[in-house]
């Protein structure tokens, strides 16, 4: 894993979010689709301001490993981009006169969550988030009016997609270990978890998506395909190395 790349890119990119600039207006949506969209953001919001105890306590158990050197460091400054959401987000809160939350019972579910197993199942709980995430603020870029939403929806957009390209790196590092029945077994628990949070997401946020004249059942179809996207590309990955681990093992055999 190249995780000087990923401080590198953190680096850079949390500073862009904490310079990024609003444009000068006023909210002018009508005022049912103010509220359904500002309640929606601040759920968005809730769950970007956590302060990464957990993640970071787990990353401690990895520090040594020599494929994972400097993604403890790496980890800190994603954390810090997450928290750079949190503030934009905040921001956008206070553009549309909404009021931020200090919980949320699905935000407590996925801290929850997160909690449950290791560093892996920590990281499969916030990719899943963040593939949502990924449709969340790409439906707000394409449907929402109001030019404040839409600039930081573009931004976040842009930034969760690097997020999921660093938490493919780490766990194609993982998963690479691990035997191809296992790693059949990961990709069925993975996939049926990020369904179940598709639909939880989607009715938990119906009255935005209606705002934005999107379907629950439109969301979880492009949530789904995310996620096939996503599994596609690390499946390719990890194809690559077993085809070369076999190829080691024949040349190894035809030496014998």
């Amino acid at each position: 894993m190249n995780a000087l790349h990923w401080i590198s890119h953190f680096e850079i990119n949390t500073r862009l979010n904490h310079e990024l600039q609003f444009p000068p207006v006023v909210c002018d949506l009508l005022e049912r689709e103010r509220q359904a969209i500002v309640r929606s953001i601040a759920i968005f919001q809730l769950g970007e301001s956590g302060g990464g105890t957990r993640l970071r306590r787990y990353t401690r158990s990895i520090a040594s490993l020599e494929n994972l050197r400097g993604y403890r460091r790496a980890v800190d400054l994603f954390v810090a981009e997450e928290q750079s959401h949190a503030a934009l987000l905040a921001r956008t809160v206070g553009h549309l006169r909404g009021t931020l939350l200090t919980k949320q019972w699905t935000n407590s579910v996925f801290r929850w969550m997160r909690d449950l197993v290791n560093l892996e199942f920590n990281i499969q709980v916030l990719l899943t988030a963040e593939l949502i995430a990924e449709v969340y603020f790409g439906l707000l870029a394409l449907r929402c009016t109001d030019p404040v939403v839409q600039t930081v929806a573009k931004k976040i957009l842009r930034d969760e997609m690097g997020h999921l390209s660093f938490q493919r790196d780490f766990l194609f590092e993982r998963l690479k270990l691990l035997p191809p029945a296992v790693q059949r077994l990961w990709r069925w628990q993975f996939r049926a978890i990020h369904f179940a949070t598709a639909i939880v997401v989607a009715w938990d946020h119906r009255d935005c998506l209606r705002a934005l004249q999107i379907t629950p059942a439109d969301f979880r179809a492009r949530a789904v395909k995310c996620w096939r996207s996503f599994q596609a590309r690390l499946e390719r990955r990890l194809g690559e190395v077993q085809t070369e681990t076999c190829a080691a093992s024949e040349a190894v055999s035809a030496q014998r």
